[in-house]
């Protein structure tokens, strides 16, 4: 009896622990697909802000309640993951969010343009409502690139560029992006170590 009683106790224990380990990874998923997650910048485009390979943290509730600010860095969805080619998956919003996807393509850009902004690039500078905007933290000069300027920002999205203008791309090539596309705001560079700042 005391065997099968150690045995039960040992099952009880491997449950508990089960359950712990559960509730751990769902705790860790739903904070990375609604609050936090930690992200790997790739490639010069916004240089020299930040710089390939360092790491940052997103706040994913920024834009619930405001809409996105001229200035604020964010990682946005360029290309869905594979989850949204699987029919059953692609229908639950929750799952796209907590699930990450290894075939995801973000881009990391600065909000240039709000809805209903008039945007023009000529002479190397941008303009916003015909007012050259000050832009102390860019690489290069801007030029233009698909789109014909000057353009007017549509209702619920934002007109993008890196900060290394002459090698990004954004807005510039690929358009407007839509507010469900942003995935949040950089607001944290946590490594290296010796680049950790809160990003303003």
């Amino acid at each position: 009896m005391a065997n099968a009683e150690k045995k039960q106790s040992s099952l009880i224990e491997f449950l508990k622990w089960v359950e712990t380990f559960v509730v751990a990874v769902l705790i860790a998923l739903l904070i990375r697909g609604f609050i936090f997650e930690p992200v790997v910048v790739r490639g010069i485009s916004m240089e020299d802000t930040l710089l390939d390979g360092q790491r940052l943290i997103i706040y994913k509730l920024e834009y619930f309640f405001k809409p996105p600010q001229r200035g604020d860095i964010i990682v946005l969805q360029y290309e869905k993951g594979v989850i949204e080619d699987i029919p059953f998956l692609s229908k639950f919003e929750f799952l796209n969010r907590v699930l990450p996807s290894p075939y995801e393509i973000d881009f990391i850009k600065r909000v240039i343009g709000l809805p209903g902004d008039k945007i023009n690039i000529k002479d190397g500078y941008v303009y916003v409502n015909d007012e050259k905007l000050d832009e102390p933290y860019i690489k290069g000069k801007t030029y233009g690139n698909v789109i014909s300027f000057p353009v007017v920002v549509p209702p619920n999205t934002v007109f993008v560029l890196g900060d290394n203008r002459e090698n990004s791309r954004d807005s510039r090539t690929f358009g407007f992006v839509e507010f469900n596309r942003i995935k949040g705001k950089a607001i944290l560079r946590i490594w290296p170590l010796k680049d950790w700042c809160i990003i303003k």
